[in-house]
């Protein structure tokens, strides 16, 4: 899946992903204040603890040589592209554990700059770079910025000596992804079966915005929402992304249920691809 999502980056003529023209991020206090209490709540921390007990070790933590990390780099010859953190903290290097986030961090964060290249490195290959650009200032690293929001957890580079840190580091971030994704994604799915079609929605354009661009099951659902509203440029858009990453069975589901108009809101049985 990632040599075909950088293929179809590299054939565009602007960078990015497709989008959806309607998203407007609202804060979810607005929107859906219970569920910014659940993600506050001890059971959803226990549920993100166990998902990152996973992650660390076999057979779920990834092998130190098996790509995982992409970063970015300016078509223009300048670099790795950096970012400069708040209050002069120094430079950091954004990183990401998807192609599809990059992208999405490139369409946000550097829309006005110069074109940019997606480069894809194992923990191997990642913990030599990020040494390589400590000696030329940039100190720090954050995994999976979220281009949306001011805020992001950084991590000095000198804190990362083996290809094993850097694995731990994902294995942190991923655990709070997936545990969000999870939390979110039952939130809208319940709203949407009852009938609360606009909540619903706008929990999955958060997901979307927010959480995880890559995972089929907000697209899903924004597409069966779109069905709803009749929404056929909604509809499209989730089509589109459900293509590019490849989730044939759910753009299946997505026809059926647009062909038929009855909509359960059912999802496929949710594939990681961490799994």
């Amino acid at each position: 899946m990632t040599s075909r999502i950088l293929n179809w980056l590299s054939g565009r003529k602007k960078r990015g992903l497709p989008g959806y023209s309607r998203l407007r991020s609202i804060p979810l206090s607005e929107v859906a204040p219970d569920l910014v209490d659940d993600e506050q709540s001890a059971s959803y921390a226990s549920s993100r603890n166990a998902i990152e007990c996973t992650l660390r070790d076999a057979p779920r933590r990834p092998s130190e040589d098996s790509p995982l990390f992409t970063t970015l780099a300016a078509t223009n010859r300048s670099g790795v592209v950096t970012m400069t953190l708040p209050e002069g903290g120094g430079r950091c290097v954004p990183v990401f554990s998807a192609p599809v986030r990059a992208a999405d961090y490139a369409d946000v964060c550097l829309a006005q700059g110069p074109g940019v290249q997606y480069l894809v490195s194992s923990a191997v290959g990642l913990l030599g770079l990020l040494s390589d650009l400590r000696s030329a200032g940039a100190e720090f690293v954050a995994l999976d910025r979220c281009p949306r929001c001011p805020t992001f957890m950084s991590t000095h580079t000198s804190s990362l000596k083996t290809p094993g840190d850097l694995l731990t580091l994902w294995s942190v971030v991923k655990a709070t992804e997936l545990a969000r994704l999870d939390l979110y994604m039952r939130y809208a799915l319940k709203s949407a079966q009852a009938g609360l079609f606009e909540i619903a929605r706008q929990v999955a354009f958060e997901t979307v915005a927010h959480v995880g661009p890559e995972d089929p099951r907000p697209h899903l659902l924004l597409g069966q929402l779109a069905v709803v509203f009749g929404d056929r440029d909604l509809l499209a858009e989730a089509k589109t992304f459900l293509r590019l990453l490849r989730f044939d069975a759910w753009e299946r589901k997505l026809d059926q249920d647009a062909h038929s108009g009855s909509l359960d809101f059912g999802q496929p049985e949710f594939f990681s691809k961490l799994r």
